[in-house]
């Protein structure tokens, strides 16, 4: 530890005459068996003056180690007899850092007739997942860090592909085409994880803060539609994030001071056999500055805390294991019963002290065994924790005056009294498993199946104070959550992949999904004894998946998808319980199904460049509605900071989603990058009321454009601006129900009307990023400000409720937001 300080401390004293020459090392790999490739040709080309060339080969464990390369970019091209050549062009390299990458390799085809290897054209953006030919993306780590407004976060940086909106600057929810953010499917090192983000409200994927590092992931892999069968339980996208293991060689440190958080990575091998270790932990800026009485300039001060680690051990005869696990804490208070006079906060109501503090946590671990030379045996098992804990007060005010301040009207307050109204407690944990094999039928055919289960237990308690003078328990109060509860999912499935010709691969696979939820109340004074455990079961036992891909030339593909998926609903939803009944009457809902239909096509431009164009059509059904004629429908749950109060649902309602989607990217090269995606879509729904409407996330239209300039000074300065542009649709809103709204003492909508207005304009931000690298010897600094609405432009979040006419206030989100940050990188 002293050492670490110390590194920290006087690591800006170094010489300046230092190295500059760093080591590139890592792992090359089959793509679909998995196994180590030797005597694979591994060729360094340093970007600033490509004569500067370093060779080598891959050992008998795949691996490879070049010592002295350039620091700064460099491109990296990978050869092997019988597999396509990879190029890994703009690949950074710091003095404080070793270059360390695992690379898979994809098989040439083979055609038989001929008897010549066929290779493919060069995809910057390839996949991990050889079965993903369309509607998927390639996620690289760098990306969060280089875009401007990304924060950081994956979620964020995904908001900028086509097809995904970004318009909620409070979250980082992913709303893919239309669809409820609920709809995607978080995964890790091949199984289903939890909501990973700080302040996460039941029902929801997204959230404030994400609780993953960046910096523990590898290339991770991100759909939009019509994924593989693999993928399960998600009916909008998938994330399939991969953790990178730590350097084999060398032990290395990485820390990180700024608004975010103030985090560490310590990484390096455990032996001399290829074992290694990853580990890293994020505190809150603000709740340390807040520790220290630095004024902070907001009413409420979010508190986080984050880890996550990976250990890695190669086995005999090609085996491997590893452990992998993260987690966070977050809470905050929001106080309004201390205030001296109204005010506005981002994520509270003005009428009273809300305290809310969620958590998350993963554990798992994994087993890969080789089966044969064509086949591979993969185990993963995980333990996932979910919780949330609330409580509420209400504030009762005198207003002692009014006054205006920048042309708002402010209250003068003196507190009367304060009323406790809302204490609820959930908690959502899981142990579960994916087992499957990989197999190598013969080349460019290769078959995958396996199998998921998890096992859910539920523990929901919730009790509010009536607060509608109109019903008979006025100011009594009502149990809503009342559950004990396990849930039980099953998902087999398999699906093969083939290689027609040199042009033309398929992939079709098929899943089946069933799921089971049981209840028995948690206190048993609160609710009948139940003569024995409700238990309800719910399947799709036919869910297919094809797509194909087709190359037309060495420039252009066409690519087409279409599968049926299936979702289970929220689990708080299962459980709640109307003031009034004695048990939940929810446990019947069924899956909800969606139809996925997409018609690419791309091409490449030039050696970095692409245009990539999708259309598509989803349908979606068994979507459930309210018993009785409402506008209500889970299609609009899944983002914001509220949880909702159902009636009887029924699986009766329908979506439809369709639109088209553009992109022109030119891929870091050379210094350079620069991303424009462009969606237009509509998205609707029909309620048990059956008046179609406009969904909740239909904004018409959204637009990003992106780019980055980086600009080497000398042998150890770099300089990287880069900038965002992001525009989307109004959002949508219903008109308030001010007789409704003044009696629950929220903001209640017209049924009627919903989604039947719009806020007065188009979301508009623009943010501005600019970063410092230095080079010294053994140590790289790294000086980074990012600019979130470098305009202050006022887009509009929301309406709240006010206990005051008009019984409504406009909720802005974030005006300009500043962010830095300082990172250092060393070894030991």
């Amino acid at each position: 530890m002293k050492k670490y300080i110390s590194t920290l401390i006087f690591s800006f004293a170094i010489s300046v005459f230092g190295q500059m020459y760093q080591s590139v090392g890592g792992k090359i790999s089959d793509a679909e068996t998995e196994f180590p490739l030797s005597g694979v040709s591994i060729k360094v080309v340093w970007e600033n003056n490509r004569d500067s060339v370093q060779m080598t080969t891959s050992d008998q464990e795949g691996r490879f180690f070049i010592p002295n390369v350039h620091l700064g970019r460099n491109e990296i091209i990978i050869k092997a007899e019988g597999y396509e050549v990879k190029t890994m062009p703009g690949m950074i390299l710091t003095s404080g850092k070793q270059g360390d990458y695992y690379i898979p390799l994809n098989r040439v085809f083979v055609d038989r007739m001929q008897g010549v290897n066929i290779t493919s054209r060069k995809n910057h953006d390839q996949t991990n997942n050889d079965a993903a030919l369309i509607s998927a993306r390639l996620f690289t780590v760098e990306e969060t860090d280089r875009f401007a407004g990304s924060r950081g976060d994956p979620a964020r940086m995904a908001s900028n592909f086509a097809g995904v909106q970004g318009a909620d600057d409070s979250r980082n929810d992913i709303v893919i085409r239309g669809n409820s953010p609920a709809g995607i499917l978080w995964r890790v090192e091949g199984i289903d994880i939890p909501n990973p983000n700080h302040f996460a409200i039941p029902g929801t994927t997204g959230g404030s803060v994400s609780i993953i590092n960046n910096k523990i992931l590898s290339n991770s892999d991100f759909f939009t539609g019509a994924f593989p069968a693999e993928y399960g339980n998600g009916i909008s996208g998938a994330f399939d994030l991969k953790l990178r293991p730590g350097n084999t060689r060398k032990h290395e440190v990485s820390s990180q001071f700024g608004i975010l958080g103030w985090d560490v990575l310590t990484e390096g091998p455990l032996n001399d056999k290829g074992a290694s270790y990853l580990v890293t932990y994020r505190y809150s800026t603000l709740t340390m500055l807040n520790s220290l009485n630095v004024p902070i300039g907001t009413d409420a001060i979010p508190r986080y805390q984050d880890a996550s680690f990976h250990l890695k051990f190669p086995l005999k005869n090609q085996a491997s294991f590893s452990l992998f696990g993260m987690g966070g804490m977050s809470d905050i208070d929001i106080m309004i019963s201390d205030k001296l006079e109204s005010s506005r906060n981002l994520y509270g109501d003005n009428d009273r002290d809300q305290f809310f503090g969620s958590d998350m946590g993963i554990i798992g671990a994994s087993y890969q065994k080789r089966l044969s030379d064509h086949s591979y045996f993969k185990g993963v098992v995980s333990f996932n924790h979910q919780g949330v804990d609330a409580k509420h007060q209400l504030a009762f005010f005198t207003i002692l005056d009014t006054f205006y301040r920048e042309d708002e009207m402010f209250n003068s307050l003196k507190l009367d009294s304060v009323v406790p109204n809302l204490d609820y407690r959930f908690q959502e944990q899981s142990l579960g498993t994916h087992l499957f094999v990989n197999n190598v039928l013969r080349p460019g055919s290769s078959l995958k199946y396996g199998i998921q289960y998890r096992r859910y237990f539920y523990t929901y308690f919730d009790s509010g104070l009536n607060l509608n003078p109109n019903l008979s328990n006025y100011w009594t109060w009502s149990t809503r959550w009342n559950a004990i509860g396990t849930g039980d999912m099953f998902i087999p499935y398999i699906q093969w992949k083939k290689r027609w010709t040199r042009a033309l691969t398929t992939v079709a696979g098929v899943q089946s999904q069933l799921f089971g939820i049981g209840y028995s109340p948690l206190m048993k004074d609160k609710a009948p004894q139940l003569d024995h455990p409700a238990y309800e079961v719910s399947t799709a036992w036919l869910l297919p998946r094809f797509s194909a891909s087709y190359q037309l030339n060495k420039k252009q593909r066409l690519s087409f998808g279409t599968g049926v998926h299936a979702q289970t609903q929220s689990p708080y939803i299962y459980y709640y319980q109307k003031p009034g009944s004695v048990h939940p009457y929810n446990l019947d809902m069924g899956l909800t199904k969606s139809a996925h239909y997409v018609l690419g096509w791309d091409m490449t431009l030039g050696a970095a460049g692409r245009i990539k164009v999708e259309t598509y059509y989803q349908n979606l059904w068994d979507i459930p509605v309210e018993e009785v004629s409402s506008s209500f429908s889970l299609a609009n749950t899944g983002s914001g900071f509220s949880r909702f109060f159902p009636n009887r649902l029924v699986n009766e309602g329908r979506a439809y989603n369709y639109g088209a989607e553009f992109t022109l990217e030119r891929f870091f090269s050379r210094g350079f990058y620069y991303l424009f995606s462009a969606s237009v879509f509509d998205a609707e729904y029909v309620g048990s009321d059956g008046i179609w409407r406009n969904s909740d996330f239909n904004t018409d239209y959204a637009i990003n454009t992106l780019f980055a300039k980086e600009f080497n000074i000398g042998k150890r300065h770099i300089i990287n601006i880069g900038g965002k542009a992001t525009f989307a649709g109004a959002r949508r809103f219903s008109p308030i129900d001010s007789t409704a709204s003044v009696a629950f003492r929220e903001y209640r909508e017209l049924d009627e009307l919903k989604n039947t207005e719009r806020f007065g304009k188009p979301y508009m931000r623009f943010d501005l990023r600019i970063s410092y690298r230095y080079n010294a010897k053994n140590v790289s600094h790294e000086f980074a400000i990012d600019l979130v609405n470098i305009t202050n432009n006022r887009n509009i979040l929301n309406y709240t409720y006010i206990n005051e006419p008009p019984y409504r206030r406009v909720n802005y989100q974030l005006g300009l937001l500043p962010l830095f940050y300082y990172k250092v990188d060393f070894s030991l």
